[in-house]
C-alpha cells in the first residue's frame, strides 16, 4: 500500500496492549487526510477490471475509476493500464453514498494538458493539431485531450477572398487536416483554449526567410495568379514573380503561361525579411531566346511570327525561338488601318521582314511594309496547303490576306477614266 499519513486519536493503547480492540475500530480511529473534489492524487493500479479500475491512493479506501470515465480514454491508453502502474487521478466524489472514492483518469490527464498548454503559451511553442470541426466563428482543433478554438481571424488554411456563401463549404473541406498552431490564450477556469494558425505561420515564415538566400534556385508551387504576377509557395513562404519576369516573351496575363498548382523552378532575386517579401524570377533561369534568334536570323530575312501584344504604337511579334520584335505603326502603312487594333489580335500569324537587330539592347525592328505582295501571297498559299495536309486550324493571318486582296483589285485604265470624265462634263452653252 502507498504510505498513509495518519495520527492516533481517541483510542487508548493501554501501554501498547491492543488485544482488546477490534481492528476495524482501530482503523476508524485514525485521522486520514480527507480528499476534496478537484484534488489530484497519485496512486498505484491495484486491479484492472472490465468496467472499472481500482487504484490505491494511500487513503482509507481505494479509489475507483468507473466505466463512464474509461470509455472517454483512448483505447491505446487503456491498453497500457496494468497492475502496479503509477497513475494520476482527479477526485470526482470524495465518498459517494456507498462510501466509495470516485476518481477520474481522464480529468487528471486533461489538467495535465492544461499545464502543457500554459507551458506552450509561456514558451511560444508551435504545436501540430488536427481540425475536428468548424463553425461560424472559426474551427475546433484537438489539443491532446482538450478541444481548442481557432477564430476566423487567425485561420490561414482558408484562401483569402472566399465569399461568405462559400465559406462554410470551404471550411468543411479542411476538417481532418493537420495544422501548425500557436497557443495564444489559456483560461482553464472558463474552459477557454485559443490558438492561432496565423501566428504559427508568421513564425515559420520568419524562420524560412532566414534560411533563404538571394540568387538561390528553388522549386515552388503556384498558389495564386493576379493581373500583375504569380504567387509561388517556396516551402512555407510565398514569393511573387512579377509578370515581366515570368517569361522572355510578352505575357498578357500570368494565366497564359502558368496555372495554379503547377510546380516550377524560380530564382530568388531579393528578400525583405522585415516586410516578409520575396521577389522571384522565372525568366532568369529559362534559356535565353535571343541567342537562338541571332544564330538563325539576320537583317533582311523574312520572319513568320505570332502577334503577342497589340499597342497603340504597333504590334509585338514573337519569333519561333521566343525572341520578340516590334512592328511600329510607321512600318505597317500598307494595311491602311487607323490603329493596330483594327487589324491585329493576340495570337495572329504574321509575315514580317527583319529590318534591324540591336544586340546590345536586344531589340528587333520588324516591318510589314517591306514584305512584298508576292512574298505574302506565297506564304499564304503555303499555309493553306499545310492546313489542308494536317487538317489543323491555323492562326488567323488577316493582315497578310488584306495585303494580298488589295493587290488583286483591278486598276482603272486611263481610257476609262478619260471617258467617264468626258461624259460628266457639261455641254457648252448649258
Amino acid at each position: 500500500m502507498v504510505a498513509m499519513n495518519a495520527a492516533l486519536t481517541d483510542v487508548e493503547t493501554n501501554g501498547g496492549d491492543l488485544s482488546g480492540i477490534d481492528f476495524a475500530e482501530l482503523l476508524d480511529a485514525y485521522n486520514y487526510d480527507q480528499p476534496s473534489r478537484g484534488q489530484i492524487l497519485t496512486g498505484v493500479v491495484l486491479e484492472k477490471r472490465r468496467d472499472e479500475v481500482i487504484i490505491d491512493v494511500g487513503l482509507k479506501r481505494d479509489a475507483i475509476v468507473t466505466r463512464k470515465d474509461l470509455v472517454r480514454l483512448p483505447e491505446d491508453y487503456i491498453d497500457t493500464i496494468e497492475a502496479g502502474m503509477e497513475i494520476p487521478v482527479y477526485v470526482m466524489r470524495p465518498y459517494d453514498e456507498d462510501g466509495e472514492l470516485i476518481v477520474s483518469i481522464n480529468k487528471a490527464l486533461e489538467l495535465e494538458d492544461w499545464k502543457i498548454a500554459q507551458e506552450y503559451l509561456d514558451n511560444d511553442t508551435t504545436v501540430e493539431s488536427r481540425i475536428i470541426d468548424v463553425n461560424k466563428g472559426g474551427m475546433l482543433v484537438r489539443f491532446h485531450r482538450l478541444t481548442g478554438f481557432v477564430p476566423n481571424s487567425h485561420i490561414e488554411s482558408i484562401p483569402s477572398g472566399v465569399s461568405v456563401s462559400r465559406l462554410r463549404d470551404v471550411k468543411e473541406k479542411i476538417i481532418g487536416k493537420e495544422v501548425q498552431l500557436k497557443v495564444i490564450q489559456v483560461e482553464q477556469s472558463r474552459n477557454r483554449l485559443i490558438l492561432s494558425e496565423r501566428a504559427a505561420r508568421r513564425d515559420a515564415r520568419s524562420e524560412r526567410l532566414k534560411e533563404l538566400e538571394a540568387g538561390e534556385i528553388v522549386t515552388g508551387r503556384v498558389v495564386n495568379l493576379t493581373n500583375f504576377g504569380a504567387f509561388v509557395d517556396i516551402g512555407g513562404v510565398d514569393g511573387m514573380i512579377h509578370i515581366s519576369n515570368i517569361d522572355h516573351r510578352h505575357v498578357g496575363h500570368p494565366g497564359d503561361v502558368l496555372s495554379v498548382g503547377e510546380e516550377i523552378e524560380v530564382r530568388i532575386d531579393s528578400i525583405d525579411v522585415e516586410r516578409e517579401r520575396i521577389a522571384l524570377n522565372r525568366k532568369a533561369i529559362l534559356p535565353d531566346p535571343w541567342d537562338a534568334f541571332t544564330a538563325e536570323y539576320h537583317p533582311g530575312d523574312l520572319l513568320e511570327g505570332v502577334v503577342t501584344n497589340v499597342v497603340d504604337f504597333g504590334v509585338f511579334v514573337a519569333a519561333p525561338s521566343g525572341a520578340q520584335g516590334l512592328v511600329h505603326t510607321s512600318r505597317m502603312e500598307n494595311l491602311g488601318a487607323s490603329t493596330p487594333a483594327d487589324m491585329f489580335r493576340d495570337g495572329d500569324a504574321v509575315l514580317v521582314r527583319i529590318v534591324g537587330i540591336d544586340n546590345e539592347r536586344k531589340h528587333i525592328e520588324l516591318s510589314i511594309d517591306d514584305v512584298s505582295v508576292a512574298e505574302q501571297e506565297a506564304w499564304l498559299f503555303r499555309r493553306r496547303e499545310e492546313a489542308g495536309d494536317s487538317g489543323e486550324e491555323l492562326p488567323s493571318a488577316a493582315a497578310s490576306e488584306v495585303i494580298a486582296d488589295t493587290e488583286e483589285a483591278p486598276e482603272a485604265s486611263t481610257e476609262v477614266v478619260a471617258e467617264a470624265d468626258a461624259e460628266a462634263a457639261p455641254e457648252a452653252g448649258d
